[in-house]
């Protein structure tokens, strides 16, 4: 779908939230779906979404919003969801290709920033207080608290980043073998990890105080700052996990960094300020990045060309192998 034809569709929506056809509409980015911002005259901005054809079923989409919108009523810094005219969370709307398209739209975060962008964060050129993480911490704990509290929602429809979903045969974001630059040395030995790091992560288990609704994507693109509060946006991977996994999340593109040790360090004494963080659950946390890194590698492998998925083969993918590299021999010596 080209950029043309998405602001057509959208445009096309706007009616069905009470707003004129002629509302600006400006794109902000491109992913997995198209991000755009609306400013109607004497109103507020929007976010508005459209959703790549086929990625997320309706169930999905309907169940990240009815999250979100429980989420933002106990108090939690999310964006708030703008429904249709009608009251619907999702509008479905046919494209001019003859193609139903899934739109959302979210109240905008007026005068507030990413709290960084990934290559910043590899390169070690970001300048962020080490005192941010411990904030951030707080966030994540806050939460996994309170989506805790909220549970299964009814109809509650979204994937797993459990041990299937991370490492398994189908794994959710791929298989990270599938990157042609790859030996047979680097496919043998992530084969090899993958099936520890399996083994591992079901033997961490389920329990609540460690699995349940995660964010999936807490990076810092997905975390944006005004003045001292910071808003989690971007549910669109959302489902079940580790708790610890999205603190994985949250450090992986810092791990080079020379402050990588005070920003883990914060991270950890935030969250454990606002829900408990046992030193059991850490001794997990190797397998929770490698993990991560291994999902990055899946996504990337099936996206070739992609600036980000060649970022992540020219910089990450040396990393894991090195980090996989590692977690073998340690393994090895259990």
């Amino acid at each position: 779908m080209d950029q043309a034809l998405a602001v057509n569709t959208v445009r096309g929506a706007l009616g069905r939230y009470g707003l004129q056809d002629s509302t600006p509409i400006e794109f902000v980015k491109y992913r997995e779906n198209y991000v755009f911002r609306i400013c109607p005259e004497g109103q507020i901005s929007y976010a508005v979404r459209l959703h790549r054809a086929g990625y997320r079923s309706d169930s999905e989409v309907r169940c990240e919003l009815e999250f979100l919108r429980a989420l933002k009523s106990r108090g939690v810094d999310v964006p708030a969801v703008l429904p249709t005219a009608d009251g619907d969370l999702l509008c479905l709307i046919e494209g001019s290709d003859g193609v139903t398209y899934q739109i959302d739209m979210l109240v905008w975060a007026e005068g507030a920033v990413p709290l960084g962008d990934i290559l910043e964060a590899f390169e070690g050129t970001a300048s962020l207080r080490p005192e941010t993480f411990y904030r951030l911490g707080v966030l994540a704990a806050t939460f996994h608290n309170e989506a805790t509290a909220i549970g299964r929602i009814d109809g509650f429809d979204r994937q797993a980043w459990d041990g299937e979903g991370l490492v398994g045969e189908r794994a959710l974001w791929g298989d990270p073998s599938g990157i042609g630059e790859l030996t047979e040395r680097d496919v043998a030995l992530l084969n090899d990890v993958k099936r520890e790091l399996k083994n591992e992560l079901n033997s961490f288990g389920v329990g609540v105080n460690r699995y349940g609704v995660i964010h999936a994507d807490f990076t810092p693109e997905n975390i944006l700052v005004r003045d001292e509060e910071c808003i989690l946006i971007d549910f669109d991977d959302f489902g079940e996990g580790w708790h610890l996994f999205d603190l994985a999340t949250l450090l992986f593109f810092y791990l080079p960094h020379p402050k990588y040790p005070e920003y883990q360090r914060n991270a950890f004494e935030g969250y454990r300020s606002a829900r408990a963080l046992p030193e059991e659950h850490l001794k997990s946390w190797d397998a929770m990045l490698l993990a991560r890194g291994l999902t990055y590698m899946g996504w990337a492998s099936s996206r070739r060309g992609d600036d980000a998925a060649e970022f992540v083969v020219s910089h990450i993918v040396p990393m894991v192998l090195d980090m996989a590299r590692s977690y073998s021999r340690v393994s090895a010596g259990r």
